[in-house]
């Protein structure tokens, strides 16, 4: 790809992919407008769309004034580029740009996603490592084992929603391990049981050499309801039948049936 030329094109008409557009800049945006030096750098594909590239801070320090106008860019022809190379190429302006955390999460998630969380081709493409990609999609405090776990069963929220709730700090070392075994895999609706657990008052010997295994007979959403059915006590219920007199009076007889 070479770059071809400098045009004045519309703001509207630069294509993106992502939806956070907070700037970061303390910049005023005529900054932005008040020059002829492009800070955007755009690419041209075959269907003559013009996107994002570079300078994804100017882009979005301009979107978010709703302005409608030309703007100075640089521009690249690649007729052939893709959607996932675009991508790449958006994420890897943002690792290099001074962007907020938010946009590079949210760039990091599409790739995650259109690679099948490969990490190794996101990296081999952007430029960034391993660690890079970790920072922004895992909670600091989760063990470096259970990461490439996490992203090869697919629980990606799940593991970072037990590293950042205050009252599963004691029970990590049962949690972590339980999303990952071969049968009844902890899942959200099982975590949201245990916390249930917690809140009456219970407790989970983490240390005990049987923690998994209690741990799995209490997230037994159906062992649970069985024992709770079984524990059920209704009220005696019987026909039960009279006769009312209103106010004692004797032409006021009520036939009653309970």
């Amino acid at each position: 790809m070479d770059i071809i030329k400098i045009e004045w094109v519309p703001l509207q008409k630069i294509k993106a992919r992502h939806k956070t557009t907070t700037p970061v800049s303390r910049y005023s945006y005529h900054k932005y407008t008040k020059t002829s030096m492009p800070y955007i750098h755009i690419i041209r594909n075959k269907q003559n769309d013009l996107l994002l590239s570079e300078g994804i801070e100017a882009y979005n320090k301009l979107k978010s004034k709703g302005l409608h106008f030309k703007i100075p860019v640089y521009v690249t022809n690649n007729p052939n580029i893709t959607q996932l190379q675009w991508t790449y190429r958006l994420f890897q302006s943002c690792m290099q740009e001074k962007v907020n955390f938010k946009l590079k999460y949210e760039y990091i998630k599409l790739l995650l996603h259109e690679t099948n969380n490969n990490i190794k081709s996101i990296c081999e493409h952007t430029g960034c490592t391993k660690q890079d990609v970790y920072q922004l999609i895992f909670d600091s405090t989760i063990p470096e084992k259970y990461k490439d776990l996490a992203l090869k069963h697919g629980c990606l929220h799940l593991i970072n929603t037990i590293a950042t709730i205050p009252k599963l700090h004691n029970y990590r070392s049962v949690l972590y391990p339980a999303l990952f075994q071969e049968k009844n895999k902890l899942t959200m609706e099982k975590l949201k049981l245990f916390l249930t657990y917690l809140d009456a008052g219970y407790d989970l010997n983490v240390n005990s050499i049987l923690a998994l295994q209690n741990l799995n007979k209490i997230v037994d959403r159906d062992q649970a309801l069985k024992y709770y059915w079984d524990n059920l006590e209704f009220p005696d219920t019987q026909i039960l039948e009279g006769i009312f007199y209103y106010k004692g009076d004797k032409n006021s007889k009520i036939n009653v049936r309970l």
